[in-house]
């Protein structure tokens, strides 16, 4: 490894790590964790989903999607259903209290993330984007 790819490594460690770190303490703020917030803000943006698929974008395991389903349940923000066409499938909703907490929170979480990025140009952030996505798809393949 070059001393260039071993700094952009270490670079973009700890950029995540500090970027992590401040997000987690501002979603702690609304009595949620990342998983549950990631469950809320996926259902409020798509819609009611299978939760197979949930696990899968919010990145957890089946195991712990049902923890972290279970606990949204406590709380009065999700429901789970049963597929009408395949019985073994479950979706999980959006409560009306759920959904009023999620549309109330995600702005000022936006605004947030916003203000985190405020000091960098947007045209570097696009292109950053753009070259992390590019890194990602070709470090899957």
């Amino acid at each position: 490894m070059s001393d260039v790819n071993l700094k952009l490594v270490i670079a973009t460690t700890r950029f995540y790590n500090i970027l992590l770190s401040k997000i987690e303490k501002e979603i702690q703020e609304f009595d949620l964790n990342m998983s549950e917030f990631g469950v809320l803000e996926m259902l409020l943006h798509k819609g009611e989903q299978p939760v197979q698929k949930v696990a899968e974008r919010i990145l957890v395991t089946s195991g712990t999607i049902s923890y972290v389903i279970d606990k949204l349940q406590k709380k009065g923000f999700v429901y789970r259903k049963n597929c009408e066409k395949d019985k073994r499938v479950f979706y999980v909703c959006l409560t009306e209290t759920g959904e009023k907490y999620i549309s109330d929170i995600f702005p000022k979480h936006k605004q947030f993330i916003d203000e985190l990025f405020s000091g960098l140009d947007d045209d570097f952030k696009k292109d950053l984007t753009v070259k992390l996505f590019a890194m990602h798809d070709s470090l899957i393949q």
